[in-house]
């Protein structure tokens, strides 16, 4: 337990206890705050001021999920700012009132912690693992965690299935926030994919990612940097990818060798005619089928070497750009890079 209150104070709230008196002596005399519409409970025993929004919630449930709620509210209350309406501490925090809205609605009075929706809006989830991260509220932040890892996992076959049934109120801007928040936890195993996905947002990209609050985040300089670089190699493994497609090797057992071989060189000379996204496209993972069908249509190949170019090569060929992702997006990898999660099928 921390025993000094102005160390505390400074390293958890970034102000003194006489800065907080006075702060929330100047805010009264102003009329700055203004109870929310929300999270208001009469019966209440902490007030939490957050920027000009003040939280009236119960101790009991920070107290047992947060070390430094409980260290904090264990310490003498600085200056006799109490209302005459109001006999429970008032603490200020340095806190977006967003942020804390969205992570004190988990608190319920009980013996267990709820991390929020099964499908979390990002602001919801960023919110509790900022708020969780500050306060050292663990289950909050690795409950969120695991919910970004399924999102941004470490194998591509999860990576491939999560852009599918991702949510529909998240988008590929929201790659911003999860890279800051990979940044903000630690949590390197995030960061290719999402760097990945913040290199398709274009020029966009500098404008960052806009906030249900009117805020919004940009990259840090270097991961910006990171984004500018990895762009031009996803650009260059997708062309890598498009000319290894149709090399002059026929599935094995094919039935027509001949015919076969002459029908990929076909397919890789009209390359130059295809569609520009198609051969540079920064999403590698695009699947060849349909440029198959189009350039085929009399469908010469056979049906092994139509099912490799359907499926086993571009897999191959991507699991391989897989693989070095991280030192295409200019970060370490981690050790189980490119494996399944232990668990999965």
């Amino acid at each position: 337990m921390l025993s000094n209150s102005r160390t505390l104070q400074d390293i958890w709230v970034g102000t003194s206890a006489r800065e907080q008196g006075a702060c929330a002596e100047d805010a009264d005399a102003v009329g700055a705050t203004k109870p929310d519409t929300e999270l208001w409970f009469e019966d209440g025993n902490l007030v939490l001021v957050a920027g000009d929004v003040e939280f009236k919630v119960y101790r009991g449930p920070l107290i047992a999920h947060s070390p430094v709620f409980k260290d904090m509210l264990s310490l003498p209350q600085p200056g006799p700012h109490e209302r005459p309406h109001d006999s429970c501490p008032i603490i200020p925090l340095h806190d977006s009132p967003h942020d804390l809205r969205h992570a004190l609605r988990v608190f319920v009075p009980g013996s267990s912690l709820r991390a929020g929706a099964f499908e979390p809006t990002f602001d919801e989830l960023a919110a509790c693992v900022r708020i969780g991260h500050k306060y050292q509220i663990d289950e909050l932040v690795q409950r969120n965690l695991a919910f970004l890892h399924k999102l941004y996992p470490t194998d591509l076959d999860s990576y491939l299935a999560a852009r599918r049934i991702r949510p529909s109120t998240w988008t590929r801007a929201h790659a911003i926030g999860v890279v800051n928040l990979a940044r903000l936890i630690n949590e390197p195993a995030l960061l290719p994919a999402a760097l990945m996905e913040c290199c398709t947002l274009g020029a966009d990209i500098v404008h960052g990612l806009a906030h249900d609050d009117g805020t919004r985040e940009t990259l840090s300089p270097d991961d910006l940097g990171r984004c500018f670089v990895g762009r031009a190699r996803m650009a260059q493994a997708s062309a890598r990818i498009a000319h290894q497609m149709f090399r002059q090797t026929v599935a094995r057992g094919c039935r027509h060798p001949a015919c076969c071989l002459r029908v990929l060189q076909r397919l890789l000379n009209e390359l130059g005619d295809a569609r520009i996204e198609l051969v540079s496209n920064l999403d590698w993972c695009t699947p060849w089928a349909a440029y198959v069908d189009e350039k085929d249509e009399e469908r010469e190949l056979c049906g092994k070497c139509y099912k490799m170019l359907e499926e086993e090569r571009p897999q191959q060929l991507q699991r391989e750009v897989w693989q070095v992702l991280p030192t295409m997006m200019g970060v370490a990898a981690t050790e189980d890079w490119g494996e399944k999660p232990k668990g999965d099928s």
